[in-house]
């Protein structure tokens, strides 16, 4: 996976809005969608059974995904601007409501304070008030608060509330620093995108992975069902 997702990003950025895109404005934190194919769509990916444990006790066994990305941090990138990757879902509320939204991270290197270990603060994604409430930069309320960097060896799998705040970090090497993004829904949610899977794949897909790809649409010969 990882020689595949750096040849491919490497192809990627060959297209100028998307070196204009994640190169310039994005600060070198690249979000590439993977190829619907492997080695991306590994089971043991998709339906890892560890992440599967982890998800069946805070969100049910029923979840499903329609959004898989890869999180790619280029050599000289700089800090990401610390952030959430959901809203909350009733921002009205003033208590921390039941994970709905999960992503399972899998690291394809390792990942070290040189190269751009995620910075993510533990506990955030139960904070219900929003910096346009309090009046207060998101920055400056978490510099008060303890993080931590995700400083781990290449195949580790980190499983992250996406309401938790993080940001991407400088990579300082010269090698790229690779990591999917696989994101998990509780099955009351809903998403207007969706992946294209081809038949294929589809069809070489045990029944655990299918039943988490079920709301995607696959693509036969000419047509997609």
């Amino acid at each position: 996976m990882r020689e595949t997702c750096d040849r491919d990003v490497k192809r990627y950025l060959k297209d100028e809005a998307n070196r204009k895109q994640f190169l310039v404005k994005a600060k070198g934190h690249i979000g590439m969608p993977p190829a619907q194919k492997s080695p991306y769509m590994d089971s043991l990916a998709i339906a890892n059974p560890y992440a599967m444990q982890i998800l069946d006790a805070v969100m049910g066994s029923d979840v499903f995904c329609t959004y898989y990305n890869t999180n790619i941090t280029w050599p000289g990138s700089s800090v990401q601007a610390l952030h959430r990757d959901t809203r909350l879902l009733f921002p009205e509320l003033d208590v921390p409501l039941p994970p709905h939204t999960v992503v399972a991270n899998i690291t394809l290197v390792d990942f070290t304070v040189e190269n751009g270990a995620t910075e993510v603060w533990p506990g955030s994604h139960l904070i219900v008030d929003r910096p346009e409430d309090t009046g207060i930069p998101l920055e400056e309320r978490a510099s008060a608060l303890p993080s931590v960097r995700m400083v781990v060896p290449a195949g580790s799998l980190v499983v992250r509330d996406l309401r938790m705040w993080h940001r991407g970090m400088p990579n300082q090497t010269d090698l790229i620093r690779t990591m999917l993004a696989i994101v998990y829904f509780r099955s009351f949610m809903h998403r207007s995108e969706v992946m294209a899977i081809p038949q294929k794949v589809w069809a070489a897909m045990p029944e655990k992975t299918q039943r988490i790809f079920r709301y995607n649409r696959v693509e036969k010969a000419g047509r997609s069902s």
